[in-house]
């Protein structure tokens, strides 16, 4: 299953997600009647921990599948910034659009929270198993 991923362009899933966030994030009803499944009190903040973790820990995939070698830890930092960086933005631009959505501080630190749990786990999880997968070549 593994060999097929070098096919994916470079960096094409991590792209993919940032615009997956930004449409659920910038779009008033960005998925018009869907079941909200997750209909909980504060289940808006699970989906941007979830949304945010997902993008780090994609890019963790994408840069895994590519390289050999540990992400350094300036890159670590930068993937870190750009998913908080971005998170701000959106909430931001939904305070600033007037489309029904608004902004948040709780959206941000559910973000940020997500982004840093995501590049964490995405670097040991992707880390490993590209690792053993170079082995078996």
């Amino acid at each position: 299953m593994l060999r097929y991923v070098r096919h994916i362009p470079p960096y094409l899933p991590t792209i993919l997600v940032v615009v997956f966030i930004c449409y659920a994030s910038l779009f008033s009803d960005p998925f018009p009647e869907q079941e909200r499944w997750l209909n909980f009190p504060g289940s808006d903040k699970l989906v941007h921990f979830i949304m945010y973790g997902g993008l780090t820990a994609t890019f963790c995939f994408d840069y895994y599948r590519r390289h050999a070698e540990s992400l350094k830890l300036w890159l670590f930092l930068v993937v870190l910034t750009v998913a908080i960086v971005l998170g701000v933005v959106m909430e931001w631009l939904q305070m600033s659009m007037a489309l029904g959505r608004t902004g948040d501080i709780l959206d941000v630190v559910a973000n940020s929270l997500g982004a840093c749990l995501g590049v964490v786990t995405g670097n040991k999880i992707f880390a490993k198993l590209f690792a053993i997968y170079r082995l078996q070549k």
